[in-house]
């Protein structure tokens, strides 16, 4: 007896969910986003981007983290971004994958039929690009994914409380100016200081280390203040993304094809053009320090529910 939607959905929630990075918070941060929706995240998601679209819209998706001092972006987000992307084409969308100077050519190499674009690290460049891309493109719906976003003083910081802001461009902008607008947004996150993670502030303070108090001179923590419609918290953000895909998949009756296999084959393509695991700061197919294995396994049971 095949499974129906929803009780697929829950089983993907948990499968992308799972805390195998051990950061100790997911759970706490799954929850105070979950009761925003009362309902599986990645299928909220999903349903977001189907109601707010239409085919030949245009959808944003946010993507790339840096990581200090080797100033080199990390696996976890670009993945994600690439897999939501090739299903939203699929269902007759127009993404444009947006980023940092810094990891242009990673997007590019892995995706080379995807638009890229670069954003403004300068506070005043960044508005005005926001302000351009939402004129230009008109998009129906804005994803961030493993995106940083910026605290209550506009600084951006990893899950050390470091400050990263020289190397982030300025993307919280886009959101403030969609919201403004009307549009969509969808946000996926692992931490707290992810973009999309301020409408769960109060609890990222509460549990994530760092989260009220961060170790730069700005004192006031890491956690992110721009807010998203739908917030996806997952284990590790690929996993939250490749959820989204899957429920999309389901929603719309396509085959989601985002198996084990691809996943290593995008992680080694990812990594020889540049990306290096987040948490290891090597140049190999981890994210999030999950070995290879383990994190296609998550990526396979992904798969397997979803085509049950």
């Amino acid at each position: 007896m095949k499974l129906n939607i929803d009780r697929k959905a829950f089983m993907i929630d948990q499968v992308a969910a799972l805390d195998l990075p051990t950061r100790k918070v997911v759970r706490q941060l799954y929850e105070a986003a979950f009761n925003i929706v009362n309902k599986p995240l990645c299928l909220a998601a999903a349903e977001k981007i189907i109601a707010e679209t239409r085919r030949e819209d245009s959808a944003f998706i946010l993507t790339g983290f840096p990581i200090i001092p080797e100033n080199l972006w990390e696996t976890d987000g670009p993945l994600g971004a690439i897999v939501l992307a090739e299903v939203l084409q699929m269902v007759g969308l127009k993404p444009l994958l947006i980023t940092d100077h810094g990891c242009v050519e990673i997007l590019k190499a892995v995706s080379p039929n995807t638009q890229v674009s670069e954003f403004p690290v300068n506070n005043e460049q960044a508005r005005l690009e926001a302000e351009n891309l939402i004129s230009k493109f008109n998009p129906s719906v804005l994803i961030a994914i493993e995106r940083p976003g910026w605290n209550e003083k506009q600084e951006y910081h990893n899950m050390k409380g470091q400050n990263v802001s020289d190397l982030v461009g300025k993307t919280d902008y886009l959101f403030r100016y969609g919201r403004e607008s009307g549009i969509a947004t969808i946000a996926v996150g692992d931490g707290g200081n992810e973009m999309g993670c301020g409408a769960i502030a109060e609890t990222v303070r509460r549990y994530v280390p760092y989260g009220a108090k961060c170790q730069c001179p700005c004192g006031v923590g890491i956690a992110a203040t721009t807010p998203a419609d739908v917030l996806v918290i997952s284990g590790v953000s690929n996993w939250g993304s490749y959820g989204i895909a899957a429920c999309l998949s389901l929603l719309k009756k396509l085959e989601y094809k985002h198996d084990g296999e691809n996943e290593l084959r995008l992680l080694k393509r990812i990594v020889e053009a540049g990306a290096i695991d987040g948490v290891t700061t090597e140049r190999k197919p981890f994210v999030d320090g999950v070995p290879t294995s383990i994190n296609n396994l998550v990526v396979n049971l992904v798969w397997a529910i979803t085509n049950m």
